[in-house]
């Protein structure tokens, strides 16, 4: 359960950074040889690690998650991290998410499929993409200090079509959910009998009023 002090994001992140710490003390690396061997810039690891801005306050992109996760897969059972994939199917495009993480229409002239390689039961899955106004919202934020790249990426969620009522084990996950509201993707937490969303910077959703059911997102596509 999350207190009242505590955000979800703040929680994942403090998540990530020990499991990353405890693989590169298993495999007798320092943080800087564990992003060497995953291809990723040691900057970015250490950067998350020390808190240094531009770097530790955001988190890290699902794109190095992933790469961190193929060369030790310990993280990706450890962090329950999403994977970024790519393809040759078409899966649906449901909707689009803008700044208050609504999720509505996709706007006239949008694609309403994308390919991808998730190849086992295809129909079972579906997705919804970053809205482009998004975008600007984030150029117009003032956010002190931060690289905001990973963030202003075209990204694609994917979920199963499988919504759970029971919501316990979604607490803490990236979620795609249904609400008395409408429509929303966030961060699912829970305060005493109640259960919220939060932003990808670890804000309430206030618009979000009661979850009715959700589905954990399972995969990232960023074109």
């Amino acid at each position: 359960m999350v207190g009242n002090n505590v955000n979800v994001f703040d929680m994942e992140k403090e998540q990530l950074k020990q499991v990353l710490k405890n693989i590169a003390k298993q495999n007798n690396m320092t943080a800087s040889d564990l992003a060497t061997q995953a291809g990723v810039a040691p900057s970015t690891i250490t950067g998350f690690l020390n808190d240094v801005p531009g770097r530790g306050h955001y988190g890290l992109s699902a794109r190095t998650q992933g790469k961190i996760s193929e060369a030790f897969p310990e993280f990706k059972e450890q962090i329950d991290a999403p994977t970024v994939i790519s393809g040759e199917y078409d899966l649906p495009i449901i909707g689009m998410w803008d700044a208050d993480y609504r999720v509505n229409g996709l706007e006239l002239g949008m694609p309403s499929s994308f390919r991808t390689d998730l190849s086992h039961n295809i129909s079972s899955y579906s997705s919804i993409i970053r809205s482009p106004h998004f975008f600007t919202f984030i150029e117009n934020a003032d956010f002190n200090s931060g690289n905001l790249d990973f963030i202003k990426e075209v990204r694609y969620y994917i979920f199963k079509n499988t919504y759970a009522e029971n919501l316990i084990p979604l607490v803490g996950k990236q979620v795609y959910a249904k609400t008395t509201t409408g429509n929303f993707i966030g961060y699912l937490s829970k305060q005493k009998e109640v259960y919220q969303l939060h932003d990808f910077f670890g804000k309430v959703i206030e618009k979000a009023e009661h979850v009715l059911k959700a589905t954990k997102i399972e995969w990232t596509r960023q074109v």
